[in-house]
């Protein structure tokens, strides 16, 4: 008996500790622990259903729009409206005359939540659209949605510069994230849609829809419109972009026009160039073929990406040098025999049957190596160093997009180094956007600009470029050296000759940069037009295309040309008397 009674108050006392335990449980749960709970089933029950934001357009300097959005129209299947999938997907295969195979792993790759719609065909046109759309209330679950995406209405125009969408790369999505940016959705991968992804992109609305607990959508909660992103205008001229893109062809080249007196961006090429909106619409061929062409490297933006030795474009800062040091004048001649012994070593001229006694002007003219060899030992290493410093060369322009800095050498070197220095080989390396902005200061009267190219953002004033920096060099020195500029193209015996036009005057001067192959030299030519009021300072270059005096002298007179052309149409019709 009196062991009953101790169990019963064992089994009291456990009782009442298991009450004591419960109670507790049910205080931390829904005291402590309460308002945690409710937020979490909160978010369990509500769901943002995102709607992206249209991308700002990217405009030229007259309002051209070089990227835009157009309206599409995808297929999409809401999975949680689905009473009969395989029916479903063979009535959009018998629609589309896609294989129901394909529409059955876009849909499972797509599918993510029950409420959210699931991409079976990212594009159809508007007629096949509205067939579909008819129809779809056979098949639950099945929607037509019209969305804008990225258009590019001028085709590859540009390309480098505007850049490309294409989803958040692995290391890219943890800091985009942070903005809103679902991993799924097309983000700027080069050029402007890049670096201006912020602006472009814009604020992205939704809708807020209360779900049950199996994640199925109950009602909509409320909605918030997107804010588009903000417009872009830049410097460049678009019909001109497309001009010198067209004279390059397929060639791996590049091209740099500049307004001399500003450092606006006018046109900035490289070709072979690729399509912006093949990577939008998933064209996995071609986005393929462009990533894997090692020799064309069409993604590369040569101008600005590519160090090139300068080759004989550098003369024109050899000879400003000289003259400004006075280890010549305009006058001093020099005798080319063919080549130059330094040592034990001969340097040979790109004559080697020699170019005789030659002025500066004649020097430049016919581009003779020994002159500027000769010239450049004078002046000496330090002298050399700092003239290309002067004019940029060996850092960056400070350009929005980035680029490679190219290189002045920075050690001791041997003399022949030295003499080879002065004719733009050796170690000197350069860009074509530099080699446009050294035009500039023999353009502008000795002014360093700042290459720049985006004027507004949003409506509001974006870019401003430093102020023009005088390099230093007198008038007489700028106008020496133009002096040889203008014979390179006008004089008959000039290596630029093929760049001389009846419609304007240019200056410049040619450039064969070796690469150490034979038979493989780039060819450069870097000048201004029109003589008078120079409105241009352009440098081109052609990968392994030989002579400076042969394409790169044709796009030179193509661009003048047509400069000078549009001008005159334009001065024309604004001086007729109105009718």
């Amino acid at each position: 008996m009196v062991q009953a009674a101790g169990r019963l108050e064992h089994l009291r006392l456990g009782a009442g500790l298991a009450c004591l335990l419960l109670i507790g449980r049910l205080i931390q749960l829904q005291v402590i622990q309460g308002p945690a709970f409710r937020e979490q089933a909160e978010r369990n029950r509500l769901r943002l259903v995102s709607e992206q934001a249209p991308r700002g357009r990217i405009l030229d300097r007259e309002g051209r729009v070089l990227a835009a959005n157009e309206l599409v129209f995808r297929v999409v299947v809401v999975p949680q409206e689905v009473k009969d999938l395989a029916a479903l997907l063979a009535f959009v295969s018998r629609m589309t005359r896609q294989p129901v195979a394909k529409l059955q792993r876009t849909y499972e790759h797509e599918r993510s939540r029950p409420y959210l719609p699931a991409t079976l065909l990212a594009t159809v046109p508007k007629a096949l659209a509205m067939e579909l759309e008819e129809q779809s209330w056979r098949y639950p679950g099945l929607m037509v949605k019209a969305e804008a995406t990225r258009s590019y209405p001028q085709g590859g125009v540009a390309a480098h510069v505007l850049g490309y969408l294409g989803q958040p790369s692995a290391e890219d999505y943890p800091l985009l994230k942070v903005y809103g940016v679902r991993p799924q959705e097309l983000v700027g991968h080069m050029g402007l849609e890049r670096q201006l992804d912020h602006a472009l992109r814009g604020r992205p609305g939704g809708l807020m829809v209360e779900v049950n607990h199996r994640a199925r959508q109950m009602r909509t909660i409320g909605h918030r419109a997107p804010e588009p992103g903000a417009d872009i205008v830049l410097t460049l001229d678009s019909p001109l972009q497309s001009l010198l893109e067209q004279a390059l062809g397929d060639t791996r080249a590049a091209g740099v026009i500049l307004d001399p007196q500003t450092g606006a961006v006018l046109a900035l090429a490289s070709t072979p160039g690729f399509l912006p909106a093949a990577f939008v619409q998933g064209e996995q061929e071609a986005v393929s073929d462009w990533l894997g062409d090692d020799w064309g490297t069409p993604l590369r933006n040569r101008a600005v990406w590519g160090a090139y030795p300068p080759g004989s474009t550098a003369k024109l800062v050899v000879a400003a040098a000289g003259l400004a040091r006075r280890v010549i004048t305009p006058s001093t001649t020099v005798t080319c025999q063919g080549g130059l012994q330094i040592g034990d070593r001969m340097i040979h001229c790109w004559n080697r049957d020699g170019h005789g006694t030659l002025s500066l002007r004649e020097a430049l003219m016919q581009s003779c190596n020994v002159y500027f060899m000769t010239v450049g030992r004078r002046l000496g290493l330090p002298a050399l160093r700092e003239g290309f410093q002067q004019v940029g060369f060996g850092r960056a322009t400070g350009w929005l997009l980035g680029e490679r800095a190219g290189h002045v050498p920075d050690r001791r070197l041997t003399e022949g180094e030295v003499a080879m220095l002065a004719i733009g080989q050796s170690e000197l390396t350069t860009t074509p956007l530099q080699i446009a902005r050294m035009a500039s200061v023999f353009a502008n009267g000795g002014l360093l600009v700042q290459p720049w190219m985006i004027q507004s953002v949003g409506g509001q004033p974006f870019e401003r470029p430093h102020p023009p920096v005088a390099v230093g060099w007198s008038r007489e020195t700028l106008l020496a050296v133009r002096t040889g500029m203008i014979a390179v193209v006008a004089d008959p015996n000039g290596t630029g000759h093929r760049a001389a036009s009846p419609v304007v005057r240019i200056a410049g001067k040619t450039g064969t940069a070796q690469t150490g192959i034979e038979g493989v030299d780039h060819a450069w030519f870097a000048g201004f037009c029109p003589l008078e009021e120079p409105e241009a300072a352009i440098a081109i270059l052609v990968e392994n295309g030989g002579s400076g005096g042969h394409l790169p002298a044709d796009v030179v007179r193509t661009v003048c040309e047509y400069l000078a052309v549009r001008k005159s149409t334009t001065e024309a019709v604004v001086a007729a008397p109105d009718e």
